[in-house]
């Protein structure tokens, strides 16, 4: 049995760990490029930024179809189509986790230790 209650509690709180996602990676942004690490002191930091905030980019468009969904689940309930389009949004959200964790190992990872 499906709960409305309970899957509008699960995708708010999947919201609010994205909005601290791109919170964190703000800070981050602001506090390298302020120490002088921006985008153009080498190839490295140029494609860091570039690829950690595609990620970003994606990031927030995730957050924004979530908030669709909910309103969506909120007013329609769980009809046919409406649970089709949630599981594309769970195909997207759980790739953007998959593509986090090579992009976490090959930026922060590897790349720190050259």
């Amino acid at each position: 049995m499906r709960s409305q209650i309970w899957t509008q509690i699960a995708l708010l709180v999947t919201g609010l760990l994205g909005v601290a996602f791109l919170v964190l990676e703000a800070q981050d942004f602001a506090e390298l490029v302020q120490q002088g690490f921006g985008p153009q002191r080498s190839a490295f930091l140029s494609s860091f930024f570039a690829v950690v905030g595609c990620h970003g980019l994606h990031v927030s468009a995730g957050l924004l179809w979530l908030g669709t969904m909910m309103a969506q689940i909120f007013v329609k309930g769980f009809r046919a189509d409406i649970l089709r389009r949630m599981l594309c949004f769970n195909l997207f959200w759980h790739v953007l986790d998959i593509i986090w964790v090579a992009l976490f190992t090959i930026v922060y990872l590897i790349g720190e230790g050259r």
